[in-house]
């Protein structure tokens, strides 16, 4: 199981990976009601604030892409032990193939189709792709990269560490790319409206591409 979790450890293909997760968030929430369907920390707060005004509504709204987040992981874990290698792989076709519907659903299409299906690949691909050169990475969030370049960066400084630089940057990096894929969903947005989310196939295909080549390779 650990094998198929460990066995992309390319850093540029987590960037790739951290783009997409960046324009999946923007996107369900610029576009889809304002939730975070990848980001279950923001929406918890949003479950205790609705909580607190006794918002009702707006609560399951978000208790939706929570409890879907919560499976997502369970199922990653079950489908990773039965498919070993093959795991990664087929988690990106899947996560290309539902991307593409989902852009082009109806405009009528209720947010909760969309809030569902982001959590459940979300939770997925952060659970299955989580080291890229001895460093710990997250696809989808910003909060441990801000606290693993602001550690590493001080200790860069402070010993003189080479590595500890090296593993600062990959952190940066990641929270840069997650901006630029959240930037990159709004504007394109203006454009192709709901369509907008298609886009955020092609990081997955390339990474999909990189991972097939290097299997059939043997690296």
């Amino acid at each position: 199981m650990e094998k198929a979790k460990t066995s992309m450890d390319h850093y540029h293909m987590f960037i790739l990976l951290m783009l997409s997760g960046g324009f999946m968030g923007a996107y369900s929430y610029y576009l889809k009601g304002g939730v975070f369907a990848n980001a279950e920390t923001a929406n918890l707060l949003i479950l205790a604030l609705n909580a607190a005004n006794g918002d009702w509504q707006r609560m399951v709204s978000v208790l939706i892409p929570i409890t879907t987040f919560f499976i997502g992981t369970f199922l990653s874990e079950l489908l990773s032990d039965r498919l070993k290698r093959r795991w990664p792989s087929l988690l990106l076709v899947g996560e290309m193939l539902l991307l593409a519907l989902l852009s082009f659903l109806p405009q009528s299409t209720p947010f909760t189709i969309y809030h569902v299906a982001i959590a459940l690949i979300s939770s997925m691909q952060y659970n299955t792709f989580r080291q890229a050169r001895g460093v710990q990475l997250s696809t989808l969030f910003c909060t441990a990269h801000l606290r693993g370049g602001g550690s590493m960066l001080y200790h860069a400084l402070k010993d003189g560490d080479r590595g500890a630089l090296r593993k600062s940057m990959y952190h940066i990096g990641m929270i840069l790319t997650f901006v630029l894929g959240a930037l990159s969903c709004a504007l394109a947005s203006r454009i192709l409206g709901t369509h907008t989310l298609v886009l955020g196939v092609i990081p997955l295909a390339i990474v999909l591409f990189e991972i097939l080549k290097r299997e059939k390779s043997g690296n």
